[in-house]
């Protein structure tokens, strides 16, 4: 019989993505809320843990955010290694364990879910994110970026392209927490990881700098 030891390794390694059988956890009182959520959008890098390698993704993941800034699981209290969700944990935490990863695997890639699938039909934020996935696009950044570093001083033309997304990214999460309420905690969930984390990714830092950015090769 496969029981844990509640070492709290497995935790400490991210969050779990979030698949169809979760959806009902969304809406549980004492389960898990947007503020709890990361988009991982299509394109990003990511590590997958199969590969054992940091990939960019062929599809959108949910995942439970990271503590602290680091991916570990936010539920996980780490003086004690007890899940604060353990009776409503998703389904990759009740698949996970670390001496049989077979269970895991099966179910790993299948029926992930996405924003559309949390989101109700006509939710105002939707043309949102669908405006902000294509002027920020990963896969775009990623093409940008790669060609701003292979000859940073002769790319001013890419690098301003680069500000434009970062600055529409900022500026699309700073007015929907202003016309709509919602907490800063949710715009991980709305729009996924702010470009700035996800151009470091890439080997360039961007700073704010009034209304744009600075950039600068790592």
């Amino acid at each position: 019989m496969n029981e844990c030891k509640q070492c709290g390794t497995c935790c400490r390694k991210g969050g779990p993505a979030l698949h169809t059988q979760d959806l009902p956890l969304l809406k549980e009182a004492d389960g898990i809320d947007l503020t709890d959520i990361v988009t991982l959008r299509k394109g990003e890098l990511a590590y997958d843990q199969p590969v054992g390698a940091v990939i960019p993704l062929d599809e959108e993941i949910l995942k439970i955010k990271g503590a602290g800034g680091e991916w570990i699981c936010k539920f996980l209290a780490q003086a004690s290694n007890v899940c604060r969700i353990y009776k409503n944990r998703p389904l990759e935490c009740q698949k996970l364990f670390c001496e049989d990863p077979e269970p895991l695997m099966e179910i790993y890639s299948k029926d992930r879910i996405s924003r559309k699938d949390v989101l109700p039909e006509g939710h105002p934020v939707l043309e949102l994110i669908a405006d902000h996935d294509k002027k920020c696009d990963p896969n775009k950044m990623s093409e940008l970026a790669a060609a701003a570093v292979e000859n940073w001083d002769e790319s001013e033309s890419i690098q301003s392209d680069l500000r434009e997304m970062l600055i529409f990214d900022a500026s699309v999460r700073e007015l929907v927490m202003e016309k709509a309420g919602l907490p800063e905690e949710s715009m991980d969930f709305f729009f996924g990881r702010p470009m700035t984390v996800l151009i470091k990714g890439y080997g360039i830092i961007a700073t704010p700098n009034g209304k744009s950015f600075s950039l600068r090769k790592l």
